[in-house]
């Protein structure tokens, strides 16, 4: 019986650089899939690995390793709602040259 699934590895070639790609792009990209029903299932979803909306687990002893681990899961979480939810600010960055002045409109974190 052959095996349909597809590599994983294949997959991860396949995506897109993130060279060139602003944090304006980002911020709309997610938008964008957040404004979807599914999109709200997959972020409700990825918000809960991140234990946002539960507590750290402790337990006693204090495991300092396992406390790690839950701290930088809720960390991916919070990146993640502050960029869905932090539109990026434009930057006005000026270049001087020989012949003109260049004004360039960069967006920033």
């Amino acid at each position: 019986m052959a095996d349909n699934k597809p590599d994983i590895l294949d997959i991860l070639g396949s995506l897109p650089s993130q060279e060139g790609y602003s944090p304006m792009d980002r911020y709309r990209d997610f938008r964008k899939v957040e404004s979807t029903d599914e999109g709200k299932r997959v972020l409700r979803e990825i918000l809960s690995w991140g234990r946002m909306f539960r507590a750290p687990i402790l337990g006693k002893p204090i495991d300092p390793y396992a406390m790690a681990v839950a701290f930088g899961e809720r960390n991916i979480a919070l990146k993640l709602l502050a960029t869905l939810y932090n539109e990026p600010k434009e930057q006005l960055i000026r270049s001087t040259t020989r012949k003109k002045r260049d004004v360039q409109i960069v967006q920033t974190d």
